[in-house]
């Protein structure tokens, strides 16, 4: 990124990009330790995982949430990493379970779920305010999605919270 003018993104390459409203957030970049770990990481610094969220090429080695790297459609055309919040990070992480039983039991790991095919659950809270986003996959094409802003959406990350908290104190870790 070059600069910023009004209503306009200047990117280093020479293209722009126009807009109404924007918001600017740094790149996500992976923790060092990866990064310098070689094959295993991306440029970056994410993890290369399959969708049993293995890491490509090291069938031992299991990455999820934000340290895994996800195939996503656009990733060549846009600047910018993929957030991996609370919901598909469970996801990944119940699916890296599973295989991770498996492998102990001395069988293949056969559980995968595509990061793009999950359902986007989200709700993103903003002071006293935020969006709830709901859609079948995480990524598109969608057959359907939702977003809901309003002042609910930080209502519900307050009960949210006070309800793990509660769990995770009482040790019910089954629950959803």
């Amino acid at each position: 990124m070059d600069r910023v003018e009004k209503e306009r993104l200047f990117l280093a390459d020479g293209r722009s990009i126009g807009f109404a409203y924007a918001m600017i957030i740094p790149p996500f970049i992976g923790q060092e330790v990866i990064r310098s770990a070689g094959q295993i990481a991306d440029e970056k610094g994410y993890v290369k995982v399959r969708d049993t969220y293995q890491a490509a090429g090291y069938d031992n080695v299991y990455a999820v949430g934000i340290a895994a790297a996800v195939d996503v459609p656009w990733h060549t055309a846009t600047p910018v990493g993929i957030p991996k919040t609370g919901f598909p990070t469970e996801r990944m992480a119940h699916v890296a379970a599973r295989n991770i039983a498996a492998q102990i039991r001395g069988e293949q790991p056969e559980s995968h779920e595509a990061f793009g095919d999950m359902p986007a659950v989200c709700v993103m809270d903003a002071g006293n305010n935020g969006v709830i986003i709901l859609a079948d996959k995480m990524l598109p094409p969608r057959k359907h999605g939702v977003l809901i802003p309003g002042p609910q959406a930080h209502a519900m990350k307050l009960g949210f919270e006070k309800y793990f908290l509660w769990k995770a104190r009482h040790g019910y870790v089954q629950l959803p």
